[in-house]
């Protein structure tokens, strides 16, 4: 027994028996030595669901002496992103989107990713072969370089050369591979001071020398770019901090200036505070002060300088022989630096055993030493009383108000001891709500001051103010009640309630629009709309809270956008027009009138033509219904079709009319002569035909419609040996014998009709022969065609114009004269107008066919056989 038949036996029980017999199947496949076939294709990640991969059963070679009709394809394992059809052998991506990322992690980016499943091909559930297939998926640049630390620090000492290059260790991250992965990097805002060099460590370059004094720390972007297309980037902070060196030497702020102590100062008074500057940082900065050389001992004793904060005291080691003006020589010493040297002089005054006094009396209001005084204030208000009580007459000089303030000192009743602090000029709140008055003396060596201090009281002297004469607020209709509109901000240049403003709407305001008291925000209660009110006008106040209280009014517009909310809108849903046949090509049938109540484009309308109808157009630009070809009644007698009118929103609106054109019959159609068939036709009448009896018909018909459809029959012409005997009703076309028939009438007549119809303006006419062969028998039939053949000589007949009722000349009814049959003649062609149009309706309404519609201008034809054609046999004659 074969080993494979053995083992490879039916297997559609449970799931453990198909696992079982899968497991045979490779057994099998192994005894038989079939080697597993391998295939690779390639994907993309990210690809929509049911992108072709490949198709196994085109790309292997089965085993040789396979044969079998019904293949079935089989996946070893299941793969959530790719799909096996068992029955065609095609592999599809599923829905679960392939990520390459998530299949090959960054360890693995050094290689192609490569996914692996085994496929079991199996011939009427027999196993045949099996197929390795390797799926390599592509990399496509969907992620962008990212850095782990957002924020990254670089340190670089002030003095680096131009071109200097400073490593980073900050490096972006890109989970995508090969030219999708990193492929550059660049700096953002760096000024031109930094520059970036790309290589297999980014670097940053020094381009423009450094300061740290001036700046000591740059901010800039650091970006990293990948390969893609489009290319994506990740960006990070870098933060460069400027190292200090020790490029700047101590500064004082000045070179000299001068000290006046008392000479009763107690020990270790402040003499002078020395403040040496050095721009660097740290120990580059640390400033250590000594007195020069030629500063003599005895000052040095009297003085005592701190080398380390730069402080003078006064040491009280002075005696009556104590000169009373020291100079003073102090070094400012910085590491690596020449010292800065300022020159002090310090003047000993002698004390008075009575102190100048300055004394202050307030006339405006003060409380805790301060005036307050209203900004309304006039000119020349005096504010306080200056005394000056001086025994001894130490102070020296005049007194003066320092600074630049609005208030001047004058003298009070001629006294030179008292003065009056007085305002210069008008005082404004808003400008400077408080001043500082320094009063001094010019006495350069006895310095002495007195300070006031004023605070300005506000007024309500200010009305709010908007920073526009007129306020737009846009907002689009069908908007949500209570909408936010606009916030409307006035400013009061006043102070507290003086300046604190509320907000108030206008009388002109509608009442469907209301205002937050305090925050001026503007809002609207309902549903607004456009084709109602496009714009609003109303004024909105700004009102402070001052008493009286002051107010200012503003403009306010609110512009309503449109959206496209109407539909177009046509005149009518059902247009009828009426035009002649052979109308010109694009002449102008009507106007199809529709309206959009929106406005820009949703209120653009553009009218087109449905269902496929090509002898009509419209004319957009004049809203009119044009002719595209050439009508004729006869072949339709209306036309029925629909036009749509689509507005230019987004998305867009429209509607639709239904278009009924009605075509007019014009008289263009000659009658149509059916019976005789051919002028070569012949009649054979007996002798013995009675005197009156009709012997011919002649069948015609008009395929003009109404008056244009209505034939007369006239003979025009005649030939034969008595001409007169045959008459014809000009209403019905029946040939008569008007005479009885003799010997001598024996013979060929030849009768030329004309049939014409009754149209407007021109009628038209066609004509036919009409033989008669007056006779027993025909006995010799040639001699009969050859007397139809030669040429004919008629009788003329005299002409009258054609008979406008011939139906009354039928029934021997005489015409009436001729304003009357202008006057029936029109009333019938507007009934018969009246009754194609009603009848073309109810045609329409019933869907019955349109031939039905010709019935008017059509005559029953009742084909008499007794007419005869050259055609006939001998045995007819």
């Amino acid at each position: 027994m074969d080993l494979k038949s053995s083992f490879c036996v039916d297997c559609t029980g449970s799931v453990l028996q198909k696992l079982i017999y899968i497991l045979l199947m490779l057994f099998c496949h192994t005894i038989h030595g079939h080697l597993a076939t391998e295939l690779e294709y390639e994907v993309q990640e990210n690809e929509d669901e049911g992108f072709f991969i490949g198709n196994i059963a085109n790309d292997i070679s089965l085993s040789s002496g396979t044969n079998c009709d019904t293949l079935a394809y089989k996946l070893m394992k299941e793969m959530e992103y790719v799909m096996l059809k068992s029955e065609s052998g095609e592999l599809y991506t599923t829905k679960q989107r392939i990520d390459r990322e998530t299949l090959c992690p960054v360890e693995f980016h050094g290689g192609p990713c490569i996914q692996e499943v085994n496929v079991v091909i199996l011939c009427t559930d027999q196993y045949l072969q099996m197929v390795k297939v390797k799926i390599v998926i592509l990399d496509v640049n969907d992620n962008a370089p990212y850095f782990a630390e957002q924020v990254m620090k670089l340190s670089i000492p002030e003095d680096a050369v131009m071109g200097t290059s400073f490593g980073i260790d900050y490096f972006a991250t890109d989970n995508d591979t090969g030219e999708n992965s990193i492929q550059n990097y660049y700096l953002e805002n760096s000024q031109n001071v930094f520059s970036l060099k790309n290589s297999e460590t980014p670097s940053i370059v020094v381009q423009q020398p450094l300061d740290r004094e001036e700046r000591d720390l740059y901010e800039m972007k650091i970006v990293a770019v990948d390969g893609g297309t489009p290319p994506l980037s990740g960006t990070a902070t870098l933060l460069i901090n400027i190292q200090d060196i020790n490029d700047n030497c101590p500064v004082f702020n000045a070179s000299e200036f001068e000290v006046r102590i008392p000479e009763n100062m107690s020990s270790n008074g402040v003499v002078a505070q020395l403040h040496a500057v050095d721009a660097d940082l740290g120990p580059n900065a640390e400033i250590t002060y000594s007195y020069g050389n030629r500063v003599q001992g005895v000052s040095k004793k009297l003085f005592n300088l701190d080398s380390a904060t730069g402080l003078i005291t006064f040491s009280g080691n002075k005696s009556p022989e104590t000169h009373p003006e020291h100079k003073l020589t102090v070094l400012a010493n910085g590491p690596g630096c020449v010292p800065a040297i300022v020159q002090i002089t310090v003047s000993i005054i002698h004390s008075s055993k009575f102190h100048p006094k300055l004394e202050i009396s307030y006339i405006a209001n003060q409380a805790d030493g301060v005036i307050y005084l209203k900004e309304t204030a006039p000119e020349n208000t005096p504010i306080a009383l200056l005394e000056v009580t001086d025994p001894d007459h130490y102070l020296k000089g005049t007194l003066y108000i320092s600074g630049n303030v609005p208030f001047y000192l004058k003298p009070y009743e001629r006294s030179r001891s008292k003065h009056l602090v007085v305002t210069s000029q008008l005082l404004d709140h808003e400008l400077e709500n408080q001043y500082e008055i320094i009063i001094k003396s010019e006495d350069p060596h006895n310095i002495h001051e007195l300070i006031i201090h004023v605070k300005i009281t506000d007024e309500n002297d200010n009305s709010p103010q908007f920073n526009q004469s007129s306020l737009e607020a846009f907002v689009e209709e069908n908007n949500a009640p209570g909408a936010f509109l606009l916030k409307i901000s006035a400013t009061d240049a006043d102070s507290g309630q003086n300046g604190k403003v509320a907000y108030l709407l206008g009388p002109d305001a509608p009442p469907i629009f209301s205002i937050e008291r305090f925050t001026g925000i503007l809002t609207v209660s309902t549903i607004l709309d456009r084709e109602k009110e496009k714009v609003y006008r109303f004024t909105v106040s700004a009102v402070d809270h001052g008493a009286p209280p002051r107010k200012r009014s503003t403009l306010v517009i609110i512009h309503v956008l449109d959206q496209n909310d109407n539909v177009p809108s046509f005149l009518t849903n059902d247009y009828t027009f009426f035009i002649p046949e052979n109308f010109p090509r694009h002449g102008e049938i009507g106007v199809i009138n529709v309206t959009d109540l929106d406005a820009g484009p949703n209120g653009y309308v553009t009218v087109s033509i449905l269902n496929g109808s090509i002898n009509f157009l419209m004319d957009n630009t004049r809203g009119t219904l044009r002719c595209n070809s050439s009508v004729d009644r006869e072949k339709n007698t209306m036309h029925v079709f629909w036009v749509e009118a689509v507005d230019g929103g987004k998305p867009s609106l429209s509607a639709t009319a239904k278009i009924t054109v009605f075509v007019l019959d014009v008289n263009d159609n000659p009658p149509t002569v059916l019976l005789p068939q051919s002028n070569a036709s012949w009649l054979l009448v007996s002798p013995n035909t009675p005197q009156g009896a009709a012997v011919a018909e002649i069948y015609a018909i008009d395929y003009d419609a109404g008056i244009n459809a209505v034939m007369t029959y006239n003979i025009v012409g005649r030939n034969g040996p008595a001409p007169h005997v045959f008459g014809i009703n000009k209403a019905t076309g029946n040939i008569t014998l008007q005479e009885k028939l003799l010997r001598k009438d024996y013979g060929l007549y030849q009768l030329l009709i004309k049939v014409s119809d009754l149209g407007q303006p021109q009628p038209l006419h066609s004509t036919v022969m009409v033989n008669l062969f007056v006779n027993e028998t025909v006995s010799n039939k040639s001699y009969l065609e050859a007397l139809l053949h030669r040429q004919t000589v008629f009788t003329e007949e005299k002409q009258t114009e054609p008979n406008p009722c011939p139906l009354l000349q039928t029934l021997d009814i005489p015409c009436s004269p001729p304003i009357i049959p202008i006057a029936i003649t029109m009333i019938i062609v507007s009934a018969i107008f009246f009754t194609i149009a009603l009848c073309m309706l109810l045609s329409m309404r019933k869907k019955s066919k349109r031939k039905e519609l010709y019935i008017d201008a059509q005559i029953p034809l009742k084909i008499n056989l007794d007419y005869c054609t050259k055609d006939w046999t001998d045995a007819q004659l």
